[in-house]
């Protein structure tokens, strides 16, 4: 049986496809944020996974794939980046790949459909999403990669609730879901702390920013 996901040589060889498929169908006016985004993810989950006693590599790599889904521009194709990045993973047969994309967009598995407005008007992709999820067993990769996900925003490294300042700003998020992610993000944050036996802000060098 495979590992699920690849390793790191793999790994960046299929995000720089995903980056090239982008640019070979729309035009892609955020591809240096989403480089900078995913490889800055892959790193700090790197980092964390270190001192917690996790697979570096297999951090590193669910970082850098975790948005994978978004090498097709999901306003003009109308598509969900969580299912495109599951789907295109799961025929490669990067299970544990395919998961992170799905699992990364949803802090609670019985999300609510209300606080996923733009995703309602994308035929199944809530209901897949529930289907998909309910069969999920949430672990400490899920945990660290939704952790990491929201320690970025734009081109800065910054604190979850600077990311979230920024996400409710970009996308008038409802006040249920910037409650789920903000509540998320903390218990995260004081799991990783415990895990490190540290500020994981320390770790990664965000209160010197």
């Amino acid at each position: 049986m495979t590992k699920g996901y690849p390793d790191r040589q793999t790994a960046l060889e299929l995000w720089k496809q995903g980056i090239s498929y982008r640019l070979s169908h729309s035009i892609f006016e955020n591809e240096l944020e989403y480089r900078f985004h995913t490889l800055g993810i892959a790193e700090s989950a790197a980092k964390i996974a270190d001192v917690c006693g996790m697979d570096v590599e297999k951090a590193w790599v669910l970082g850098l794939l975790h948005d994978y889904g978004k090498r097709k521009d999901e306003t003009r194709d109308f598509v969900f980046h969580a299912r495109e990045g599951y789907e295109q993973m799961m025929s490669l047969g990067y299970y544990e790949v395919a998961r992170i994309c799905l699992t990364h967009s949803f802090p609670e598995k019985d999300f609510c459909d209300d606080d996923y407005g733009f995703y309602q008007k994308i035929p199944d992709a809530l209901p897949w999403a529930h289907r998909t999820m309910a069969e999920v067993e949430i672990d400490d990769y899920d945990r660290l990669i939704q952790l990491c996900d929201l320690l970025f925003e734009g081109l800065n490294k910054t604190s979850f609730e600077k990311r979230l300042k920024g996400i409710v700003h970009r996308y008038r998020l409802g006040w249920k879901q910037v409650s789920a992610l903000y509540e998320n993000a903390q218990k995260n944050k004081a799991y990783f702390d415990g895990k490190c036996g540290c500020d994981i802000y320390r770790i990664l060098r965000i209160d010197d920013l």
